[in-house]
């Protein structure tokens, strides 16, 4: 329903998507047979600056009626440009009806802009939501609309993930509040103004944190280590809101903006003047201790579960549409943490219908520290995502975001990482090193085994090492009856008896003798190996494992 911004001239429509099923091809081949064939409109340098719009790009007559698109709106509806021509911008718009374009037409002649929010509708009958710029183009002395359309799922995840986030904050028991690098505060969760009986955020904004923590000096000290980047951690004995005295922990870390520049500061108040008292009686105090330590452990059990299950679980199909059974490509994967927590992981980016990536890393050290970069790796890459069609520069981008992100520890981590894509149609594998071990092709049927070629530079840094490293993009091919297997150094660093390694050649040999096996029993054969050999099945670093078996390409 059009809504005009307060204080603009801005015409805001938004569209719920419609429950009917969209056009079939039988009816967009019968409008397109039914409407005469018309020429490109503009020049050579119009066509040339319509294919170079970075959003997707319809143009439609005055009746609405598409007659040209860029490469990027057939990219987006998944569809030739004589199929996209043969519908009506109703037809592309789910839930549009026919006074749309009216409506459209009347807020460009009152000179207002106009913005949609709405779901569009794809060739396969997907949908998916866009943000949509009406403007009114001429060329040529004829007059068009011309809509540019952003995809805006991406979008809509991170509202979502902020909006889970927001709930987690007001709903944590610890008081949590933000203010700026003088210590003012400007916001406060309903556990932090329970702790300093507040009603509402009213009464705390632009007043100083100090008024409350009932220590100048203390909140000096934390913000001069807040502004150096680093972490506050202590204990201050406060007035609670109820006027009692009570002790609490104090966390402090640096709040930035999505630049990355520091605009103040988090902080973290959890009242201990229960744990206080019973320090003072013994007995208590290790009843206490006792259960504190219980939740520790469940707590590291939790973040192990949770670990695990973000490892992906579902494999991608490809085409989209078969069944896994019928699928070109068949994955398996082995994670073997060797604590509690791990620093390993892997990751399969379904890049299109046609193209998967493979992501696997190795992040130094163990523990609670090794499993936070794993994490920040995760969010990273899922930013990245727009990139990963090129593997060179996808390293490249993570590389850099990830040094800028933790340039400031006292205690250097950095991380091995591989990546590459394969393309089923072609067979076609793009990949880039981080310092990582190489994969290896396998040859089901000959049962010989090779590693991807390296790069004019396969031994690049490992990420974290260089901020501005470069990351070389290879390349080679596989086909049916290939399969690709990727690891971690913890697999053939594994030592036997004699201190000796497992080593390469001898995790070559066993890929060569278990090339007929299955992708999920030549992973489980080959740490029985490998545990053979070292005579037990724990390892003393992680071990991630995955293989791919390309079945078939795809047509």
């Amino acid at each position: 329903m059009p809504q005009e911004d307060e204080f603009s001239s801005t015409m805001r429509i938004n569209i719920p998507p419609d429950l009917l099923q969209p056009m079939n091809g039988e009816q967009a081949e019968a409008i397109r047979e039914s409407r005469p064939a018309r020429a490109p409109i503009g020049g050579p340098a119009f066509q040339e600056l319509l294919q170079n719009i970075y959003d997707a790009a319809i143009v439609t007559d005055l009746e609405g009626n598409v007659i040209n698109a860029n490469e990027r709106a057939l990219h987006f509806f998944r569809c030739s440009r004589e199929d996209l021509c043969a519908q009506h911008l109703t037809d592309v718009i789910s839930g549009s009806d026919d006074k749309l374009v009216p409506t459209i037409l009347q807020n460009l002649e009152d000179n207002r802009f106009t913005l949609i929010q709405a779901y569009c509708v794809r060739k396969d009958r997907t949908f998916f939501p866009v943000e949509i710029s009406a403007n009114h183009l001429k060329v040529l002395e004829e007059d068009y609309l011309s809509f540019f359309i952003r995809d805006i799922t991406r979008r809509r995840e991170a509202e979502e993930r902020l909006r889970t986030g927001f709930n987690a904050i007001q709903n944590s028991a610890s008081g949590i509040a933000i203010a700026d690098l003088e210590g003012s505060l400007i916001y406060c969760n309903p556990a932090m103004q329970r702790l300093w009986g507040v009603q509402n955020l009213d009464e705390i904004r632009n007043r100083s944190a100090a008024d409350f923590l009932g220590n100048r000096e203390a909140l000096e000290k934390i913000l001069g280590t807040i502004r150096r980047g680093g972490n506050w951690g202590g204990e201050l004995d406060i007035t609670s809101g109820e006027g009692k005295p009570c002790c609490v922990t104090v966390s402090a870390a640096p709040n930035l903006d999505s630049d990355g520049e520091l605009t103040g500061m988090v902080l973290s108040l959890l009242d201990i003047s229960k744990q206080k008292e019973a320090q003072r009686q013994l007995q208590r105090y290790a009843l206490e201790l006792s259960e504190k330590n219980r939740q520790l452990e469940n707590d590291v059990i939790m973040a192990r579960e949770i670990q695990q299950a973000v490892l992906p679980r579902e494999y991608p199909v490809f085409p989209p549409e078969v069944s896994p059974e019928k699928s070109a490509a068949q994955f398996a994967h082995l994670y073997i943490p060797s604590g509690a927590l791990g620093g390993d992981f892997f990751d399969l980016l379904t890049i299109s219908d046609k193209e998967v990536g493979i992501f696997i890393a190795d992040v130094s050290g163990h523990g609670m520290r090794a499993a936070l970069v794993v994490a920040t790796l995760r969010g990273l890459i899922e930013e990245l995502f727009p990139s990963a069609e090129d593997p060179g520069s996808f390293l490249t981008l993570l590389n850099h975001a990830y040094s800028r992100i933790f340039s400031l520890m006292d205690q250097f981590m950095f991380v091995t990482a591989f990546y590459l894509t394969v393309d089923l149609e072609t067979g076609d594998v793009r990949y880039a090193n981080a310092g990582h071990p190489a994969p290896f092709v396998v040859g089901r049927d000959g049962g010989w085994v090779e590693e991807l070629p390296e790069t004019k530079e396969s031994h690049r840094a490992a990420i974290g090492l260089l901020e501005e490293t470069v990351y070389e993009t290879g390349m080679c091919k596989v086909g049916p009856g290939e399969l690709l297997f990727l690891y971690t150094d913890g697999l053939y660093e594994a030592e036997g008896d004699g201190m000796e390694d497992f080593g390469l050649e001898r995790l070559r040999d066993a890929l060569g003798s278990l090339a007929q096996e299955t992708p999920q029993e030549l992973l489980d054969r080959i740490v029985a190996k490998v545990s053979e050999f070292q005579s037990s099945s724990e390892f003393k670093d992680d071990v991630c494992l995955l293989a791919m078996e390309i079945r078939h390409l795809l047509k």
